[in-house]
């Protein structure tokens, strides 16, 4: 049984649930990723350096992660991640060989109200994406934390 399925067994356990009834089990509802379809166009907000930017808001506590993925056949995606305090992350899975989807999860090291920007590698690039954010308590097993500032070239 999934590690999540068996805390939530525990919790309604605890609360007098039957945790060994199958269809209790079945019944409970493992949050799913919310995700934003978009697209990266003239009139958007820029950066500075003059790539196309849309701004995502997440909401999350301390000791918990963000998982952020977006994928498009358009553009390169970049991820721009700022916590509430304005220090930012960039994400950019390029170095990998991955020019088609940029994955962050990064530790919340305060609570608060997140930003998740979805950008382009260069300049001028645009196109449809799709965004999956979600907030975990825990990180999932055989993941790792996004290191800071991973950037690289194509």
């Amino acid at each position: 049984m999934p590690r999540t399925l068996l805390l939530l067994a525990a919790a309604l356990a605890a609360c007098g649930g039957a945790p060994d009834d199958p269809a209790t089990l079945a019944d409970i509802a493992v949050p799913e990723p919310d995700v934003v379809t978009g697209t990266l166009e003239a009139g958007d907000e820029t950066l500075q350096s003059g790539e196309y930017a849309d701004v995502h808001e997440v909401v999350a506590r301390a000791g918990q992660f963000i998982r952020a993925e977006v994928v498009s056949g358009d553009f390169d995606p970049y991820l721009l991640v700022l916590d509430p305090t304005g220090e930012q992350t960039d994400v950019d899975d390029s170095t990998r060989g991955n020019t088609t989807m940029t994955e962050a999860i990064l530790p919340v090291s305060e609570g608060g109200e997140w930003t998740v920007v979805v950008t382009t590698y260069e300049p001028g690039e645009t196109g449809g994406y799709e965004l999956s954010l979600e907030v975990l308590d825990e990180l999932p097993e055989g993941e790792e934390t996004t290191p800071p500032n991973m950037t690289g070239a194509d």
